[in-house]
Formats: C-alpha cells, structure tokens, sequence
C-alpha cells in the first residue's frame, strides 16, 4: 500500500473516542495525520490552505449520534469541507462512514453540486456499526475491522494505479529529503554544539552557491542561496532512490489517448512557468509589442504551392508573437554577476502553421508545442539574432512566461554549438 507517509491524511469526525482506534492504527504505522472535530473554530482559514490531502476519513454525522435529515447532516459537513478541502486540492479519496447505509447519494450529492471542484477520484463507503455499537463503545470485533478497513482501502489504491504511483512518489520525495537532511546536518563525531556545525555549514553552503555576493547578501537570499545548494543534492538523491525504487506488485497503465488536445496543455506545464517578477532572470520571455527586428523573414517555407504562398505569408505573419528571451546563466543571475542580460530574438507561431516550415537549419530552435492564452504555439529561436542589453522594464516589452530549466538548458547548449562551429578549410 503506498499510503501517505507525509502528513497528508485527514480524520474528520466529531467524536474523537470513536476516532481514535483509527488514529492508533495510523500511528503504529507512522502514517501522520491531522484530526478534525468538525468545530470551525478548529479548521484551517480559506487563506492558509497550505498542505494537500490524499486521504480522507470523514464521520457523515457530525453533530450527535442521533439520526438527522440529509439537509442537516449536509448543512454541517459542506462548511467542514470547504475548510479541510481546497479548491486545488486534487488528488485524493474519501473514506466515509455513518451508522445508516444510505448515505451514498448524500456524499455524492455534496460532490456534485456543492463541491466539486474539489471532487474525490475515488469513494469508500463503511458502517459505523462495524466498529461501533449503538452506545459508541467498541465492537468485540473492531481491531479486526480495523484492519480489514486498511485492506479495502489498499484495494481502492489498486483500482486507482495511477494515484497510488503518485502517492509513492510523494513519499520517495520526503524519503529523499530526510536523507538529504541526515547526510549534510549530521556530526556525530562533531565535540561543538550541533547548532554551531550547521550555522557553519549553512553558511559554506550558501557561499558556494552564491559566490563572493554571499557575504553582502540579505539574511533571505543567504538563506535561498543555501537552499539551492541543498536542491543540488536533494535531486541526486531523489534520482538515485528513483533508479532503485522496486514497486510492488506493479501494473502497466493505460494510455489510450482520449483527447490529443491535452498534449500542448501538458507541455505547458512541463516547459513554462507563469513566474515571471524580474525580467533579468533566466528563461524569461518577453513579448516585443512593437517590432524592431523581423526574425520571421528567416524562415524557409515549404509544401506551399507559388499560387499560395503570399496568402500564406501573410496569415502566418498576423499570428505570430516576436519575443526575447532571456539566456543569461542563472548562475550570473544568482551571484549578480551580469553586467549586461544575454538575450535572444525569436517568435511565438502558431502550431497549425509548423508543417510549412523547415526545421532543419542549425541557426534555429524549434520547440515543442505548448499552450498559451488558451492556444497552441510553439517558439522559433534564431541565434544570429543574439545579443545583450541591460534589460529594464519599458511601455514595448511584456513578461508572459518563463522557461523552465531544462529547455533553457537546451537552448543554451544549442546556442554554444552554434557560436562555436569550426569551419573547414579546403580547397
């Protein structure tokens, strides 16, 4: 079962003698939780949502153990889960209970209507009365049922394979920091304070991140100059725990395609980042609102016929963006050590338009497609048009996006092959 190892389980019952046996399981388990008696007082403010849940095990009856009406077991729960429950808060299951078998179509009814867009991917229905009589004491039987609860829910984890990936994922990333944590800040044979190791410690690694600007930096960036370095070495661990990670009893999933417009939203997410407060970071984009250099003149189309070529021309130069972007090293950026921003010259085209175009020259990157404002583009970089300049924000230029590192990267290596070419000499 790869169950939440990171906190992210929620126990919402009104009860917390009848909650908890659960706890008791979980904690025997080390499976953290929160637990939430349905007193909002007690839950967290719509502002200060800051962990997701994956787990969730809710009491439908949150007032007494008397028997109440649909609308007022839901006029109770719904204000609950509104403030245990994110709007972002996707995935995660449910597991609920009641001491009436008939509360199905409530939980989805709540789902359908007045929450959902914070709907469950996957159900679990129990009786109370499984775990506890009619007076709230135990059943003889309730740490068998207890762990046959454990056993269903490993069953609905299975149904789900992709979610219970994810979830392992999840508890490699908080396996790979702690050792990350354990490796760098533990001095066992240290005679000092622990506290003076790692103030030195965090310091040596926060200047070999940010280089000589370290010891003029604020305490903030001195701070996130030393977490940067501990990225470093939190990814090769991640990466290393990853190659030797062994799922157990895995299966292969499905991957029918079911709608192919999906693709350029998901690179989206993959390739760009909506990050874009200072334009003097690397990968930023900038869209050129009044053009100054034609890069489109440099394309070679082809597949078009003469008759229609400036038909073409025309429509393909009414839907393109000119753009800059930033590929300046963002080790510079980090240590402030550029005097001028290192820039390139591209356009943002439609993808509709890219099997006209010839993608072969080595002067021009073409990237994947990807969405923005809702369309699917992909961006053309032609490296004769690099250049550097001390970016400023001005009334011509608009950050709309940001590169993610590893395209960046990319383009950076494309761009170094490309100023470094040798030529031949012949005759």
């Amino acid at each position: 079962m790869s169950f939440p190892i990171n906190g992210r389980i929620a126990i919402i019952d009104d009860n917390i003698i009848q909650a908890k046996p659960l706890m008791d399981v979980l904690s025997s388990k080390q499976y953290p939780f929160t637990y939430y008696s349905g007193e909002l007082k007690y839950l967290p403010s719509k502002e200060d949502f800051c962990n997701d849940i994956r787990v969730v095990f809710l009491d439908i009856n949150l007032i007494d153990d008397r028997e109440h009406e649909d609308k007022v077991l839901k006029a109770k729960l719904v204000p609950v889960l509104q403030r245990v429950i994110s709007p972002v808060n996707f995935p995660f299951v449910i597991v609920y209970w009641s001491r009436h078998e008939n509360h199905k179509h409530l939980i989805n009814d709540i789902f359908d209507t007045d929450l959902k867009d914070r709907k469950p991917i996957g159900y679990l229905e129990e009786s109370k009365l499984n775990y506890f009589n009619g007076d709230g004491s135990p059943t003889e039987e309730q740490e068998q049922s207890i762990n046959q609860l454990f056993g269903k829910i490993d069953g609905l984890l299975n149904e789900k394979p992709a979610f219970s990936y994810l979830l392992h994922w999840e508890n490699l990333i908080h396996i790979s920091a702690d050792n990350t944590l354990e490796e760098i800040f533990s001095f066992p044979n240290s005679i000092n304070p622990w506290e003076q190791e790692a103030n030195y410690i965090f310091n040596k690694l926060g200047k070999s991140y940010a280089g000589k600007h370290f010891d003029s930096s604020s305490p903030s960036k001195k701070i996130n100059s030393c977490f940067h370095a501990m990225s470093s070495i939190f990814l090769d661990t991640l990466e290393y725990n990853v190659n030797l990670n062994n799922i157990q009893n895995s299966q292969s999933l499905e991957s029918e395609i079911i709608n192919k417009d999906i693709v350029p939203e998901l690179n989206k997410k993959l390739l760009c980042s909506e990050d874009t407060d200072n334009l003097k970071y690397s990968g930023v984009v900038l869209y050129e609102i009044k053009e100054t250099i034609n890069v489109v003149d440099e394309l070679t189309i082809q597949k078009i016929k003469p008759i229609n070529l400036e038909a073409f021309n025309n429509e393909l130069r009414e839907n393109l963006l000119n753009v800059i972007v930033n590929v300046t090293p963002l080790c510079d950026f980090v240590q402030q050590k550029q005097k001028t921003d290192r820039l390139i010259r591209g356009i943002l085209i439609k993808t509709k338009f890219r099997m006209n175009l010839d993608d072969k020259s080595e002067a021009l990157f073409f990237s994947p497609d990807f969405q923005y404002n809702n369309i699917s583009y992909f961006l053309v970089i032609d490296f004769r048009h690099f250049f550097t300049d001390d970016i400023q924000p001005n009334d011509n230029i608009k950050p709309i996006f940001r590169l993610r590192q590893q395209i960046l990267s990319e383009i950076q290596s494309k761009l170094a092959r490309h100023i470094s070419r040798q030529g031949i000499l012949f005759l």
